[in-house]
């Protein structure tokens, strides 16, 4: 049985995934994020995932305004005081005025069509505005992973160290908030710029990069990672390839950076780290 992809034969290698049941999710930088479905023995569809209000770069911070042609409809313009837009940003999300929409065109540097996901409260302009952050523009993530009832990502071109959290039990939900079930994005904060080449979930969450390794976790023990109580600590400083690992066990086998060691990363209980 066969289906058609996205993927060239030189992508196949990089393809990064997580599987839930009968539903597997597939990251590739190139590509925006997949979901494979199975519904019988001779019913699968590959399609792309509609994220449900994220996830967003930061908050705009100059003086350049947006505003909207209507606060609903499938063909509305959204207009920018200056220059904005790209042609890469054709299925991107904007959310401003405490609704959000999908750009479905291009028009110029200052407009672009879009759909509205969530209605706008008002068509006032205003400047406090956020880009999605999965886009042809910022690139797409490379790694994926499920994480106490969370689906996360990490990883596009623009901004090779920072991860995803969905919304608890809603995984293509990325609203965030400070409740206990709300989406999270966090960037990891080190002294080098070392793109995150895997995730894998085990007694807490491996993020392996091309410059160490590391956890994250709640601060608390045992306890579930909420956006007031997320942890991310540094275990190694092997670094990783961009080639996927395979949990063992309690333990992660990982391809260290110059590709010439297969690594194991297991917890130790005397130095309570990995």
């Amino acid at each position: 049985y066969e289906i058609s992809t996205p993927y060239t034969t030189a992508q196949l290698f990089d393809l990064k995934f997580a599987q839930s049941a009968d539903v597997m999710y597939i990251c590739n930088e190139n590509h925006s994020v997949r979901k494979l479905t199975r519904t019988g023995h001779t019913s699968w569809t590959l399609s792309e995932v509609e994220f449900t209000n994220g996830p967003y770069l930061d908050s705009n911070t100059t003086s350049t305004t947006i505003t909207p042609s209507a606060t609903t409809g499938s063909s509305i313009t959204i207009t920018a005081s200056a220059a904005t837009f790209g042609s890469a940003d054709v299925n991107r999300l904007i959310s401003f005025n405490s609704g959000y929409a999908k750009i479905t065109g291009f028009n110029s540097a200052t407009s672009v069509a879009a759909t509205t996901k969530k209605d706008f409260t008002n068509t006032n302009a205003i400047t406090n505005w956020k880009l999605g952050a999965f886009s042809e523009t910022t690139g797409h993530p490379s790694c994926v992973s499920f994480f106490e009832q969370r689906l996360v990502f990490a990883n596009t071109n623009n901004n090779p160290q920072t991860l995803w959290f969905s919304k608890a039990g809603d995984y293509e939900n990325f609203t965030t908030g400070t409740n206990a079930d709300d989406a999270m994005i966090y960037t990891i904060a080190s002294n080098q710029v070392n793109a995150i080449q895997y995730l894998k979930a085990v007694r807490t969450l491996i993020v392996g990069t091309s410059g160490g390794e590391f956890t994250v976790s709640a601060d608390g023990t045992d306890a579930s990672i909420t956006p007031t109580n997320v942890t991310i600590k540094r275990q190694s400083s092997f670094g990783s390839a961009g080639v996927d690992a395979i949990p063992a066990g309690n333990a992660v086998l990982f391809l260290q950076k110059a590709r010439r060691k297969i690594r194991e990363l297991a917890y130790n209980f005397d130095s309570d780290g990995y």
